[in-house]
């Protein structure tokens, strides 16, 4: 039995499996750059938290916890970031701050950042992550990860890419050549609502007009706990269950 929320799980292997893919030179900008990218919805959130008086420190110590992760140097002086039961008490911590970017500071609370996984949480969010590490070296590689249906400068203008007013929010886990794949470490097994999320992540990409989702052709769904993959050429698909996902549940029209 795990001690901490689906969702924190959840959160804390996808950074940990970003984590792990991480290569970058031995400077202090280049690595910092590459935790941002990494952490960033958590950093995000944590800035925003920090805007009310009571939780005035959570941005700092969501960068101290940056400083905590190990590294290490391989032959050819590249940085590598080591996951281990600290990284794993990291990432649960810095997820506890998403819901302050994602849903709103007023669902923030402190207590569930003091909460380190117990030992057994420990122990299955390693297992999950190296699943999923395993995976990404057979399927990969990874082309983009963390990613949003915009480009991320206009979207922060006001261009709205792949989003509707019916959809104003979402963002992928990862990108192989041809498949946007969606990873769950739900003990469920995939669901209608799953398909149904990456198939609109699919088309919301395509519509975003971004490069990197020009050559996609499939879909899948990838579950580390369970250790399944689904994986589903969007040709296959039924063009009028397309047609009702991009105009009646999106809201593109046409």
């Amino acid at each position: 039995m795990e001690n901490l929320p689906g969702g924190s799980v959840g959160s804390a292997v996808d950074y940990l499996t970003r984590l792990a893919q991480l290569r970058r030179a031995p400077d202090e900008r280049s690595i910092v750059t590459a935790l941002v990218d990494v952490f960033g919805v958590s950093i995000a959130g944590a800035m925003r938290i920090s805007e009310h008086t009571e939780h005035s420190s959570a941005a700092a110590d969501a960068r101290s916890a940056l400083w905590e992760l190990g590294s290490v140097q391989d032959d050819h002086g590249a940085v590598s970031f080591v996951v281990d039961e600290t990284a794993v008490r990291v990432a649960c911590q810095l997820a506890t701050y998403d819901v302050g970017l994602r849903v709103g500071v007023q669902f923030y609370h402190p207590q569930s950042t003091q909460l380190d996984p117990d030992a057994v949480t420990t122990s299955h969010i390693l297992t999950i992550v190296e699943r999923a590490r395993l995976f990404l070296k057979k399927h990969g590689p990874i082309t983009c990860d963390g990613f949003i249906f915009a480009d991320p400068e206009k979207h922060a203008e006001g261009d709205r890419g792949g989003y509707t007013e019916l959809v104003t929010s979402g963002d992928g886990d990862f990108l192989t050549e041809d498949t946007l794949w969606d990873f769950k470490v739900s003990a469920s097994k995939p669901n209608k609502d799953h398909t149904l999320q990456v198939l609109m992540y699919f088309l919301m990409g395509k519509e975003s007009g971004l490069l990197e989702f020009d050559s996609l052709t499939h879909i899948g769904l990838f579950n580390p706990r369970l250790g399944t993959v689904h994986r589903l050429a969007v040709a296959d698909v039924p063009a009028d269950v397309v047609e009702i996902v991009r105009c009646n549940v999106i809201g593109y029209s046409g």
